[in-house]
């Protein structure tokens, strides 16, 4: 279930003029999320997944409220520092540039995974970047921000969007204005000129095509907050089974493998069960760069007996939590529920 307003998009926008009076249509009245279809993560091997630890900027889930996105003329283009500070600043685009440059001390380098609030439990809804830019603490304590405990940190984006974030979690040394993305200026479609990354929280509050930072006394609800959604956006701990695909059929030695991610918590632990979760094994987790990103795992298994066998998995997060076992729709606070996959043995 998604509140009216709600638009989803992985590259599948319709092809054609009929799909697209359709999307318009639906558009007119928020929902346009009924015309695309969500999917499972899914790799081909374990060696697409470690090839793919960083996921290609073409290959990044793409989430938006619009029919099409703004087109930013980065000329023209200004990022406004204001609200409850003591010196309103403004960048242009050389400017936010010039404080990203890897020579700046407060130039912000990091490798951080985005889920989009209304992923499924295993959904692809999902991805990981390298990410550049200037942490947010150094902009707004330059403007001098109020030092009041309530303040919240306001972005209003190019297409009208706006999210926001309590003080604390903006001057987190992790929370970025990034303009790079994967070593390339940020694309369109991922907010370019520069948008925000703030590690822990569920994409919606990732800003793109930020065009104002403002700081405002009291808790303040967004875009999509004003339609039902959760407006505390910490990411949920999960463990996605992401090969094999589920249904196939499998013989011999079998290689599992997945993700596991808790937001800025780090992954401690993944178990799987072949038997559907009566018992359980520990995986093999490869090393992450840090807590921001998602880990991945690995895990052998040569099944005894042939027929339908289900897979599922479980992750324990840096701080010794586990994975929620309570299966929970999306909406309003973020999926849960243990992942699980169907193995045909021949």
């Amino acid at each position: 279930r998604y509140p009216e307003g709600f638009s989803l998009s992985r590259r599948q926008f319709l092809v054609g003029s009929v799909g697209a009076i359709v999307l318009a249509v639906l558009a007119i009245y928020g929902l346009a999320s009924l015309a695309v279809k969500k999917g499972r993560l899914v790799f081909a091997s374990i060696g697409e997944m470690f090839l793919k630890e960083r996921t290609p900027a073409s290959e990044f889930y793409v989430v938006t409220k619009n029919v099409i996105d703004p087109a930013v003329d980065e000329g023209s283009w200004r990022l406004s520092i204001e609200g409850l500070v003591a010196t309103p600043a403004t960048y242009d685009y050389p400017q936010l540039l010039a404080r990203s440059n890897s020579s700046d001390p407060d130039h912000a380098d990091e490798i951080v995974t985005l889920e989009c609030v209304s992923n499924e439990v295993g959904g692809n809804l999902i991805s990981n970047a390298r990410w550049q830019g200037v942490r947010l603490a150094a902009l707004l304590q330059s403007a001098g921000l109020d030092p009041a405990a309530d303040i919240w940190i306001v972005f209003t984006c190019a297409d009208g969007y706006t999210a926001a974030i309590p003080r604390d979690r903006a001057l987190n040394p992790n929370t970025i204005v990034a303009v790079l993305m994967n070593d390339a200026p940020l694309a369109t479609t991922h907010g370019f000129p520069a948008r925000i990354i703030v590690p822990g929280l569920y994409g919606m509050f990732h800003a793109k095509w930020l065009t104002k930072i403002e700081a405002v006394k009291g808790e303040y609800r967004g875009f999509w907050q004003q339609k039902g959604w959760t407006n505390q956006g910490q990411i949920h701990t999960t463990a996605i089974i992401a090969t094999p695909s589920d249904g196939t059929v499998v013989n011999g030695l079998v290689h599992l493998g997945g993700v596991a991610f808790a937001g800025d918590r780090g992954i401690s632990l993944v178990e799987v069960s072949t038997d559907g979760g009566s018992t359980w094994n520990a995986a093999t987790l490869n090393p992450a760069p840090s807590n921001l990103t998602w880990v991945l795992w690995t895990y052998d298994w040569t099944p005894r007996r042939s027929g339908s066998f289900r897979i599922v998995a479980r992750a324990v997060d840096g701080t010794g939590g586990s994975e929620d076992s309570n299966p929970a729709p999306p909406f309003p606070n973020g999926s849960s529920g243990y992942d699980s996959i169907t193995l045909l043995v021949g």
